[in-house]
């Protein structure tokens, strides 16, 4: 069993609030405060709060990569599903947001560096769909079924909050999966 560090303590309480309250929705101090910890701790990890966000990306990034490979022995519809059950239970039982979607309200005031991190997340699953589709037999362009694939989980997943469906994205992923066979 691993222990715990101030880094890794700071990242998670940060990927709550983050996925909770939004990126302007908490402080350092509120963060420190929330671990018990001097705000100075915090800038011994992290310079700055953009910083934090930076390596709070990197860190979904990385384990967005760690579950394709947990499930990479699934068929890919199978991989589909089970990564909307997945992200949808995750984000119903704890009210949070998307992390590609958490900063979409404000995006034009989110730094440009950590955009990028954003945008690695997303093309990291843009990516990962479109291999997928490769291998499926469907009736539309593999790269229209790839966003419509994403906007239907967004969607989902935004309803699935509001209404405490965790099931809503598997159920509306599925019907959709269904209709673009081929």
């Amino acid at each position: 069993m691993s222990i715990p560090n101030t880094k890794t303590e700071l990242l998670h309480e940060a990927s709550r609030m983050l996925l909770s309250k939004g990126l302007n929705g908490f402080s350092l101090q509120e963060l420190a405060a929330s671990l018990n910890i001097k705000k100075a701790s915090v800038f011994h990890h992290y310079p700055s709060k953009n910083a934090l966000a930076i390596e709070l990306y990197r860190f979904y990034q990385n384990a967005f990569i760690a579950w394709v490979e947990k499930y990479n022995h699934l068929a890919p519809e199978k991989q589909i599903m089970q990564y909307a059950e997945t992200l949808t239970r995750w984000i119903s039982e704890k009210q949070r947001v998307c992390p590609v979607g958490a900063l979409s309200l404000e995006w034009q005031q989110v730094d440009p560096d950590l955009q990028t991190e954003i945008k690695k997340l997303h093309e990291l699953q843009k990516d990962w769909l479109n291999s997928l589709f490769k291998q499926m037999d469907i009736s539309i362009p593999r790269g229209e079924a790839v966003i419509c694939t994403m906007s239907l989980l967004q969607g989902s997943l935004q309803l699935a909050r509001i209404t405490g469906d965790p099931n809503l994205g598997k159920k509306n992923l599925k019907s959709y999966l269904k209709s673009i066979k081929a």
